[in-house]
């Protein structure tokens, strides 16, 4: 169980968080002066100067609810577009993406978890003996204590820009590990939150990592915390049930082969 646990948070971090080999035609201009006399309605929108008052940390703290439904599009200039759905519904979840021509698909549904084949209409269940160690912050990029605020501005296109550094030690093995700012070596990005100047909805994200100097977008298509329902799809008594052995069940050294050893069986 913990190996395909680890696999699928692998795949589904590595397609959220990591930026890519891109470029980004977005520009932001710099902050406005914000009005003494501002509206209320005016005030959704008003430049921050601390993390407390930003819309990217109103947003965080909205990923921590028991409901939530985020329709994503993660796009770099040298890769297609992926969409990922993250859907949360208590302590059921459902997860949907496409990763470089692969999809991934899972429910964690009343302590089990299921991996969906979509083409075949198979799919693998097991018992869930430990918590999936990841959560609608991460792959939704809420903020943790790794980011740090640097500004928050006004674009010309109507939305607040809020920049965050980002920072993350790399553990190499062996009890090596590689810290943030002492080594070239060491992941170090800036990331963007972009937001509707007058609703505070999120719009997007960019992620620029440093080292590569590529930009990774998430656009977010939809956005909400209200009344998400997670359940297996309509015909699920219709697919079929295939074993996975997690005993043999492995990378191998390139990384490239799963080593997965399967007997397919019909579900009874």
């Amino acid at each position: 169980m913990k190996k395909i646990t680890a696999l699928i948070v692998s795949l589904v971090m590595t397609c959220a968080v990591t930026a890519g080999c891109g470029s980004d035609s977005d520009s932001s201009s710099k902050a406005e002066k914000s009005s003494s006399a501002a509206s209320a309605d005016e005030s959704k929108a008003a430049v921050a100067d601390k993390l407390e008052d930003t819309l990217t940390y109103k947003f965080t703290e909205s990923l921590k609810g028991d409901s939530l439904s985020a329709d994503m599009t993660i796009s770099s200039d040298y890769s297609d577009d992926s969409p990922m759905l993250i859907e949360v519904s208590g302590k059921n979840m459902h997860v949907s993406m496409d990763m470089m021509g692969m999809t991934i698909e899972y429910y964690v549904i009343d302590g089990k978890m299921y991996t969906l084949d979509a083409n075949t209409k198979t799919y693998y269940v097991a018992d869930m003996d430990e918590e999936i160690d990841m959560s609608a912050t991460d792959l939704c990029q809420g903020l943790t204590d790794q980011y740090s605020f640097v500004s928050s501005e006004k674009t010309d296109d109507g939305m607040i820009c809020e920049t965050f550094n980002y920072s993350e030690d790399w553990d190499l093995g062996s009890g090596v590990t590689l810290e943030s700012g002492s080594s070239a070596e060491a992941f170090t990005s800036v990331v963007r939150y972009y937001f509707d100047e007058n609703t505070g909805s999120i719009v997007k994200t960019e992620s620029e990592a440093d080292s590569m100097g590529g930009v990774t977008t998430c656009k977010f298509n939809s956005f909400s915390t209200e009344n998400v329902e997670v359940k297996l799809p309509d015909d699920f008594d219709t697919w079929s049930e295939e074993s996975l052995d997690l005993d043999n069940w492995e990378f191998d050294e390139s990384g490239s082969d799963y080593g997965l050893d399967t007997d397919e069986t019909d579900a009874e």
